[in-house]
């Protein structure tokens, strides 16, 4: 099971989490373009981080009708996660008792995935 299905299965059979806003994250503060990087390692492949240009970004964002405010929010909040890691929770484990899961472990879980997918 995944950390976050163990995360819910414990947040909704548990007592103590009602009202709860759990932040999950795994062990490891990565950036995305080491996330890249780790992939590529699991498949064996070279696998590039391709950074699509902001306004373009934006703008196809906003054809599929989101609030302009949540678009700059979210490209703005993207935009620090390519070379900024966000912040490291210990919640999985609080929760569940077993440590999070690293990203290379999870990668290793969905490797059909990324040998299977194809560019957009």
């Amino acid at each position: 099971m995944g950390d976050l299905a163990a995360v819910a299965v414990r947040a909704l059979t548990d007592d103590g989490h009602a009202g709860a806003s759990h932040r999950l994250t795994g062990p490891e503060a990565l950036t995305q373009a080491e996330q890249v990087r780790i992939i590529g390692e699991v498949i064996d492949r070279p696998v590039v981080w391709t950074e699509t240009p902001e306004e373009t970004a934006r703008q196809e964002t906003l054809a599929q009708g989101w609030p302009p405010a949540v678009v700059d929010g979210v490209l703005r909040a993207q935009a620090e996660l390519v070379t900024t890691p966000g912040p490291l929770t210990s919640t999985v484990g609080s929760v569940t008792g077993a440590p999070a899961r690293t990203f290379r472990a999870w990668a290793r879980d969905h490797e059909r995935n990324f040998l299977t997918s194809g560019p957009n």
